[in-house]
């Protein structure tokens, strides 16, 4: 009788289980706030889009971008509770373990900018409901986010507009300029507001929103245009990020629609796809209060302001990020402490195209010899008729001197303010690498087309080449009188002192 019965409440719990709804199955908090779908985190703590913005400065381009979107248009919450012209109000998710469900390769009309797959979709997935029919879907077992965009199934079949594959542990981006199941090239799930988390007191990321009149360019994370709109003031880029005015009172509203709302002045808005202005994403739920997310149709355009999001970018420099040809080689010269940069304030910056002065190359080759930590003895201001003790630079370039590497531009001078040439370079750094009496070996005159074997620097610049510093600036040429610009240096010394 006994055994009777604890099958008989398996049953029931079982039964239970299997009727919870798919979007609210999920982690919480010791306190009780939900973190994860499905025990999978969305993104690292990190991810921008986790990461809170109350205290970033304000972008300069704030009350053009506003007035663009509406500056006196209402904000609308574009999910709720029942359903609007036929269908659920808003973005659904799917919650599924990979290796019970079927996978699919999915037939996409932009291939080349879509992930392959397959993609898990279960029998009788949910989908958004209107024209941008999103799947979204959540593998538990290995905790990968498949979004996908325009879903439609033919048969047994599935096809759609685009589809991009996610690892919730990770920050990696797309590839710059693709798209993803978001025209702004973004994840969708982590930026939609979810009941689950307003009914444990907290939103702990930004929301997702829409304009309909977005640029022809993109600000980091975004990576995808899709302009869209006629409007005579400045465009909007995807990416953008607004918050919640700090001093706009919330305390009137009722307790979910403050969550909500100090959710975007914690982590603001990220503007993500083309629509509706002001039309803040979430999942549809039958325990929203659709009353309740109709107090928010007073909050405007004009209590919002974007913010400056260069501070949160995961790269060093805000001028360099991860798509720059040349970015790893210019952290890795960050790291090793040879330069800290060309502007501190407000964001740091390196400046990659600015060219290298002579009196910047002292520097960055005595520190690549001998360390970060490295001073030089003081200048006397003799050595060069151009350069006195209190010259930017004086002590370096007169070490410089000292130690063989240089013997100045001419006529007892050492043209400090000069940009460095590629010629020049080739001997400044192989000497630097190889000492002062270093004579590289004749040269042949053959390994560029620029560089005949009469070239006054050609030996330097073939035997550059020859040890994998450089290949040239393009095609068969060295081009020996261009300047050196930052980017390019970057390169070279790493190479040149095997910076780590």
């Amino acid at each position: 009788m006994e055994n009777k019965k604890v099958r008989t409440l398996l049953l029931a719990l079982a039964v239970l289980l299997t009727s919870v709804n798919a979007n609210s199955m999920t982690s919480l908090h010791k306190d009780g706030k939900s973190i994860a779908p499905g025990g999978c985190q969305l993104f690292p703590s990190n991810n921008f889009w986790n990461m809170p913005v109350d205290t970033l400065p304000v972008h300069a381009l704030s009350p053009a971008w506003v007035t663009t979107i509406g500056a006196n248009t209402g904000f609308h919450m574009d999910f709720g509770s029942g359903t609007w012209d036929g269908g659920p109000i808003g973005i659904p998710f799917n919650l599924v373990s990979g290796s019970q469900t079927p996978k699919y390769t999915v037939d996409f009309y932009y291939p080349t900018e879509s992930d392959p797959g397959p993609y898990p979709i279960p029998q009788n997935p949910k989908i958004e409901y209107g024209s941008d029919h999103h799947i979204l879907t959540i593998d538990t077992d290995d905790c990968k986010l498949y979004e996908i965009f325009d879903a439609q199934k033919n048969g047994a079949q599935w096809s759609a507009g685009s589809g991009a594959v996610w690892d919730l542990n990770s920050n990696a981006l797309r590839p710059d300029g693709w798209t993803s199941a978001d025209a702004a090239g973004l994840p969708i799930l982590p930026g939609l507001a979810r009941y689950d988390e307003v009914a444990a007191g907290k939103i702990e990321h930004a929301l997702r929103f829409t304009t309909d009149c977005t640029a022809n360019y993109y600000i980091w994370p975004a990576r995808h245009v899709a302009q869209h709109g006629t409007c005579a003031t400045t465009r909007v880029p995807f990416g953008a990020r607004f918050r919640l005015k700090a001093n706009y009172d919330i305390s009137g509203f009722s307790p979910q629609a403050r969550v909500i709302l100090q959710a975007m002045k914690t982590y603001g808005i990220v503007l993500a796809d083309n629509g509706s202005p002001w039309f803040v994403s979430g999942v549809p739920d039958e325990n929203w209060d659709n009353d309740v997310l109709h107090e928010l149709d007073v909050v405007t355009g004009n209590n919002f302001e974007a913010v400056d999001t260069t501070y949160l970018t995961p790269w060093v420099f805000s001028d360099v990020p991860g798509s720059h040809w040349a970015w790893q080689y210019i952290e890795r010269l960050y790291n090793a402490g040879i330069t800290g940069g060309c502007v501190t304030q407000p964001t740091l910056q390196y400046c990659p195209t600015a060219t290298v002065s002579r009196a910047q190359m002292a520097i960055f080759l005595l520190r690549g010899l001998h360390g970060r930590d490295y001073v030089p003895p003081a200048a006397s201001g003799t050595l060069f008729g151009d350069v006195s003790a209190a010259s930017f630079a004086a002590a370096w370039i007169e070490q410089l001197a000292n130690e063989g590497i240089t013997s100045g531009c001419g006529n007892g001078n050492y043209c400090p303010n000069q940009a460095v040439t590629r010629s020049q370079m080739a001997v400044f750094l192989l000497r630097a690498k190889h000492g002062s009496a270093y004579v590289p070996p004749t040269a042949s005159g053959t390994r560029f087309g620029d560089i005949p074997a009469s070239y006054p620097t050609a030996a330097w610049i073939e035997e550059l080449a020859a040890e994998n510093i450089t290949g040239g600036c393009g095609g068969v040429n060295y081009c020996p009188a261009n300047p050196v610009t930052r980017d390019q240096m970057s390169v070279f010394l790493v190479r040149v002192f095997s910076l780590p």
